[in-house]
């Protein structure tokens, strides 16, 4: 019986400890099966989408100043399709400049069908800011930029034999003497200068601008410098006089008033002819033939002689008026709003007899700007404050939007069917 007992004991027992190594297997390949679990990336999905910038990591948001020439994209041009309008005697020629370091183009065209244009003029990497075609027509003055820097050109009236005059920080005003023989600009540039600085009153270097007025002879390249700008009276060119000795320049004043000066050749033998103010027309305007002024005053628009002894009241100003000279010099083109503000009016002046000749009207009503007529008084070039360049139609009031997909657009001169091939007068 004691035999059986313990048999069965030893079974009991046996039996217990194949149960707890059973259950301790079991606890530890659940221990595993967890740990396996927590490392196996099978677990996770990568997450949607850019991960967050990380703190201090620099983002370029625009690469350098390319230093190679793109190559020049220039807009889609229109058709070919005149408009239904009496042939022109003039030409359009303008600038459009494409965005910045792609170049600029000057076209000329028949203002009835600008798809007809024709390229003048091409820079691969400068932006042309301003073209002057010198009075006998045969020349032109060509001022382009490029980042910093300003360049002077001079070229053939057809864009043959272009060649650089000078370079700058910043150039303009061009101006041609009546015999197309002298060229007056405006120069700009940067110089480092040592001043007490204002906080410590200690010397520090300073960059500050200065200005001149420079002189070329185009037949013989002769530069000379014929004017300097102060700093505390900015200067700006206005043109030649009648005979070429003179040239008429305004210095800015403080209190929004003027000072227009001439000078000699030479630069010497100044003489001041008026102070005026800018509030009626702005700075004064030189005619064509550098005989007189067109200038504001108290009583209204006058013209003045240029030896400042004559004046004349001509027009009152009215909404929306504007004034340019005629090529002739001896008639204003004005524009004004009419009575219901639903077209502007365009007129011309005679300045001797002032009798007034309604030349056209231009629709729709709104900030326009005169910019050149032709001399036979049928186009006109203008812009609108807020859509752009157009040319127009007079006789009919035709108006022509220029298009240049929103690049920059500058209107140059109107010429005639001949001017850039045999040297006529512009228009």
């Amino acid at each position: 019986m004691k035999r059986l007992l313990s048999v069965v004991g030893v079974s009991l027992s046996l039996l217990v400890l194949v149960g707890m190594i059973v259950i301790l297997v079991q606890e530890v390949g659940q221990a595993i099966s967890s740990s396996q679990a927590f490392q196996s990336p099978l677990r996770f999905q990568s997450p949607v989408g850019t991960p967050a910038q990380l703190p201090g990591t620099p983002v370029v948001s625009r690469p350098p100043k390319p230093t190679f020439t793109p190559t020049s994209i220039p807009t889609s041009t229109p058709v070919p399709t005149a408009l239904p309008l009496p042939p022109s005697a003039v030409l359009a020629l303008w600038v459009e400049n494409f965005p910045e370091g792609q170049g600029s183009v000057l076209w000329l065209a028949d203002p009835r069908d600008i798809g007809d244009r024709r390229e003048v003029l091409r820079f691969d990497q400068d932006a042309i800011a301003e073209v002057s075609l010198s009075p006998d027509g045969r020349k032109m003055a060509v001022i382009t930029r490029y980042w910093k820097t300003a360049a002077l050109w001079i070229a053939n009236a057809n864009g043959d034999g272009l060649q650089r005059l000078d370079q700058n920080s910043t150039l303009g005003g061009l101006l041609w003497s009546q015999d197309s023989r002298l060229l007056a600009y405006e120069a700009g540039w940067l110089e480092e200068s040592i001043m007490p600085s204002y906080k410590t009153g200690t010397p520090t270097s300073w960059l500050v601008g200065q200005g001149s007025v420079e002189l070329v002879d185009i037949t013989t390249g002769e530069k000379r410098r014929l004017l300097e700008a102060q700093d505390d009276l900015p200067l700006s060119v206005l043109g030649w006089s009648a005979d070429g000795q003179e040239l008429y320049y305004v210095l800015a004043q403080e209190d929004d008033t003027y000072q227009l000066w001439a000078t000699s050749q030479e630069g010497q033998d100044g003489r001041r002819i008026l102070s005026g103010s800018n509030a009626v027309l702005g700075v004064p305007l030189l005619s064509p033939d550098g005989s007189k002024f067109l200038v504001g005053t108290s009583e209204g628009v006058a013209w003045l002689s240029a030896n400042g002894r004559d004046q004349q009241v001509i027009a009152q100003p009215q909404q929306g008026f504007t004034a340019i000279w005629a090529p002739n010099s001896q008639d204003l083109i004005v524009s004004y709003w009419n009575s219901d503000y639903s077209e502007m009016v365009v007129q011309s002046i005679n300045l001797y007899t002032r009798s007034t000749r309604n030349l056209g009207s231009i629709r729709p009503v709104g900030d326009w700007q005169l910019l050149a007529i032709s001399r036979d008084y049928q186009w006109l070039a203008a812009y609108h404050y807020y859509s752009g360049l157009y040319w127009v139609h007079l006789p009919t009031g035709t108006t022509i939007p220029i298009s240049g997909q929103d690049h920059q657009l500058v209107f140059v001169a109107w010429v005639s069917n001949t001017a850039l091939t045999i040297g006529e007068e512009t228009q």
